[in-house]
């Protein structure tokens, strides 16, 4: 049965559904929409998907999307929006698959091409590279053969329109110099959350105001974790593992959820985590702790997709994620993030933002996104912060107690030469990785160093987004 839905538009949705009619009308074969993250690209593409088959413009619609998960979301709001099947079956108006499926369906879509009015959505087209620095993609490559075939407009979009390899993405115009993205239409995320379209999230990224690093009979002191990363004593990836600090973030991610449950109580989180090892000791951390339920999805899962739709509409309490969840993936209940990833790029770290801007059922829904005080990351945060509206840019520090009175540490001991500082020795290759000790998350660790925090003084700087 195909649902129906009423072309009920935003604001922004409209706008930028006239601008694309005038520039195809013009004579200009791309549109490009830039909008943030959980705004409504994809009912705005279906929408003048729709308004170009009722106007005789187009033939046939081809999307093409990064995941499974994002081309079934598609496939979805098309069929609903469109009041017709979306299957790439006789009769359908139009098909969606992944930009991966393009080498396996190249003769079929090419032969539509070629002999129809065809309109081609790509979503999230940053992860479409061109030229000839794009080896690392072939699917920019093979988007553009295939628009080649024949003469069809295209609509791309995305929600960050950049490449982390720094390379030109597919389909797009650049000019100027340095070259400049052209885009024909932006809905920023402070416009996004103005007009209450997105929520307005908070960026808490935790920090330690008296970190001592032990290496061998060296003995160093740190007043932050910037200084300490600089410094070249402490790794990102070290303090992702560390139990400790892993131990106390987590604990203030559950706070902010508990908090949000007391207006929200379908409120759910989300951790972004960094191995698959690590998400399962999060997991059985979240069920011991907490006392409330929680799911993996990874990668290497071929249930993975299954379990995330079976996540949105179910009373599961977290998700943790190991590289899926990150973009495209519509969970409107979860308000809370713990962002644990190894990735620090800023275009993973805004698409896991994303995850928790969409707004679920009132416009005045909070959100938040928790993490370390790595130096990129409170770059990225800066920048976000640039990108909202004026009254709510403002960046605090304050001083955070004990997140936990008492820890149960397996590996943790007291040490008396340091007045309330809790000593976490990193364990050796050989170390156990049962989750009999349910707050161990350092079993990857490759050498022994102590790492000495502060226990009762956590500095934390938030964003108030």
């Amino acid at each position: 049965m195909i649902k129906t839905q009423s072309l009920s538009l935003r604001a922004w949705q409209k706008n930028c559904l006239s601008k694309a009619l005038e520039v195809y009308k013009s004579g200009q074969k791309n549109f490009m929409c830039v909008a943030a993250p959980g705004a409504g690209k994809t009912k705005f593409s279906a929408s003048l998907a729709k308004k170009l088959l009722d106007t005789n413009c187009i033939d046939f619609i081809l999307c093409f999307a990064p995941s499974v998960s994002i081309k079934s979301s598609i496939q979805e709001t098309f069929s609903t929006i469109l009041h017709d099947r979306f299957d790439g079956r006789l009769g359908s108006k139009g098909i969606a698959i992944t930009y991966q499926g393009i080498q396996y369906t190249y003769q079929e879509l090419a032969h539509v091409i070629k002999n129809y009015r065809v309109l081609i959505v790509s979503d999230e087209i940053h992860h479409c590279s061109s030229g000839l620095n794009s080896n690392s993609n072939q699917w920019g490559q093979l988007l553009a053969s295939l628009k080649k075939e024949g003469d069809p407009l295209t609509l791309t979009l995305s929600g960050t329109p950049w490449r982390s390899d720094n390379t030109k993405i597919a389909l797009q115009n650049y000019s100027d110099e340095p070259q400049e993205l052209h885009t024909d239409f932006v809905y920023g995320l402070g416009e996004a959350i103005r007009d209450k379209v997105c929520r307005k999230p908070n960026l808490i990224l935790l920090d330690n105001s008296s970190i001592s690093i032990h290496e061998n009979s060296e003995k160093h002191e740190f007043s932050n974790i910037r200084q300490a990363i600089e410094a070249e004593k402490l790794k990102y990836s070290e303090l992702l593992i560390h139990q400790e600090s892993l131990s106390q973030l987590m604990a203030y991610t559950h706070k902010e959820l508990v908090k949000l449950r007391k207006k929200h109580p379908e409120a759910a989180g989300l951790v972004v985590a960094s191995s698959i090892n690590q998400a399962n000791r999060i997991s059985q951390f979240i069920i011991t702790n907490f006392n409330e339920s929680a799911i993996v999805v990874s990668y290497d899962q071929l249930d993975a997709h299954e379990n995330i739709r079976h996540f949105q509409d179910s009373e599961i309490n977290w998700i943790v994620s190991i590289g899926m969840v990150s973009e495209g993936t519509d969970i409107p209940r979860l308000q809370v993030c713990a962002y644990l990833s190894n990735v620090k790029t800023e275009l993973y770290f805004r698409q896991v933002l994303g995850r928790i801007l969409r707004i679920n059922k009132n416009s005045d829904e909070p959100c938040a996104m928790i993490a370390f005080a790595e130096p990129k990351l409170i770059e990225y945060s800066e920048r976000i912060n640039q990108d909202l509206p004026e009254d709510s840019m403002r960046v605090k520090v304050i001083e955070e107690h004990a997140i936990l009175e008492k820890t149960k540490l397996g590996q943790a001991t007291q040490d008396s030469s340091n007045n309330n500082l809790t000593t976490i020795e990193k364990s050796s290759p050989n170390h156990s990785n049962s989750l009999d000790i349910h707050l161990d998350f350092s079993p990857e660790a490759s050498y022994q160093v102590r790492m000495v925090l502060c226990k009762d003084s956590y500095k934390t700087t938030i964003l108030s987004l």
